[in-house]
């Protein structure tokens, strides 16, 4: 059986059209940080965050450290995010198991914006 994760990203990939012929040259990726958090401000860290275009762009992934803070490069647009297990962190397991399963899956609910000088903000209820 297939991940709903797995799922959602084929459907997603369906629904904008990804293709290894085509011809649309992607905008370069820019520098991207930010920090994921619970809604009381408590870092949510050790796990890995996915950004899946809803435009233009491709599927990104940022490590986040045990602080809550990650970084990297993304194109400027919006994603639709979701949290999976690192495959880095020494206490992978544990730290995915205190994330809501609901958040460990894609939506199209959640989304972030990328691009800007701004660090990005997400925040789990």
């Amino acid at each position: 059986m297939r991940s709903p994760a797995f799922l959602f990203i084929l459907a997603l990939s369906a629904l904008v059209g990804c293709s290894a012929g085509s011809a649309t040259k992607l905008p370069e990726a820019g520098p991207v940080s930010g920090t994921l958090a619970r809604a009381d401000g408590s870092p949510v860290g050790s796990v890995l965050l996915m950004l899946q275009p809803t435009t233009t762009g491709h599927m990104t992934s940022f490590e986040v450290d045990a602080e809550g803070k990650f970084s990297g490069e993304a194109v400027a647009g919006p994603y639709a995010w979701f949290v999976a297990k690192s495959a880095k962190a020494d206490d992978a397991d544990k730290a995915l198991a205190k994330v809501p399963e609901a958040f460990q899956q894609g939506s199209l609910e959640r989304k972030v914006t990328v691009g800007g000088s701004a660090p990005i903000a997400i925040v789990i209820p």
